[in-house]
């Protein structure tokens, strides 16, 4: 199957993917190693199907127009923000390494053809399919989520382990704005599935496939929650008693102070980890829907 990749479409595949790429870089959403992790990430998954591409490529558009909307507030609660908005390689990778790999193995053993989400008539396809669009969900879910739910009315965030209230911006923080914007986001990524689906399929299933919006957007908010209780156990969240804002550990150990967690793992790892999870779910979770 692997020689049935088109290369006309891969090429076009990766024009696409560096103009977008170079306009990140640009604009300053991505680092130079990060807009070359861009294109390679989006051309791949672009050249084997419309579908996972599109999903990844859409993925990082709207969560890049997020960051930016909300920036001034964020600089206000978070220290780093500024600096974290442009993502690096390995914030790219950690956020496509396992769609891609899931894209890769879709195409050697299923074929380069977008197939409808239908487990009898495919069952390995309709795994990898619903495994791809989990880690989607989640990814774009947990950004959405951290983008804007630190824009929330309320004074407070709260602790997902303890319930307690902690500084907005806290790992493992939640919010109702934050977590209606992980559902939102993970059913966004479920509707590009479905409407590029529309297009694309070849022979469509008698199994209906607008669920796939629903089932993008439980995605959204299972990745939510285990990115945050993630976060809140195995990531260090720090405030300055000064400034309220959260920072990162500890140059001056007596104006700081710890709020939760152990320094385990860095945001990305967490960020990978928690997608990663959530796509392994997300392929037996599309059984009991399709």
């Amino acid at each position: 199957a692997m020689a049935a990749i088109d290369f006309v479409r891969m090429v076009i595949a990766f024009c696409c993917a560096g103009a977008i790429a170079r306009k990140g870089y640009k604009k300053g959403s991505l680092s130079g190693g990060g807009a070359i992790s861009a294109m390679v990430v989006g051309g791949i998954t672009l050249g084997i199907t419309w579908r996972f591409g599109l999903a990844l490529l859409l993925f990082y558009g709207s969560s890049s127009q997020l960051t930016k909307y909300g920036k001034h507030a964020k600089d206000k609660i978070e220290e780093d923000h500024s600096k974290e908005s442009q993502r690096g390689t390995t914030q790219v990778l950690s956020c496509s390494i396992t769609g891609v790999i899931l894209a890769m193995v879709y195409v050697y053993l299923v074929g380069p053809d977008d197939i409808s989400v239908d487990f009898e008539a495919n069952a390995t396809g309709s795994f990898i399919l619903c495994a791809y669009l989990g880690f989607f969900a989640c990814c774009n879910g947990d950004t959405w989520a951290s983008e804007l739910g630190t824009l929330s009315k309320a004074k407070t965030a709260t602790l997902i382990t303890t319930l307690s209230d902690v500084p907005k911006g806290t790992n493992g923080g939640i919010s109702f704005l934050g977590t209606t914007a992980s559902i939102a986001g993970g059913g966004f990524i479920g509707l590009v599935y479905f409407v590029v689906g529309y297009f694309t399929v070849k022979e469509p299933s008698t199994v209906p496939q607008w669920p796939l919006v629903v089932f993008g957007m439980a995605m959204g908010a299972l990745g939510s929650v285990i990115d945050s209780l993630m976060g809140a156990t195995l990531q260090e969240s720090w405030m300055c008693r000064k400034t309220k804002r959260i920072v990162k550990p500890p140059p001056m150990k007596d104006t700081y102070v710890k709020i939760c967690g152990q320094n385990v793992l860095t945001n990305e790892q967490v960020n990978l980890v928690s997608a990663s999870l959530a796509a392994w779910i997300a392929g037996y979770a599309g059984k009991l829907l399709f």
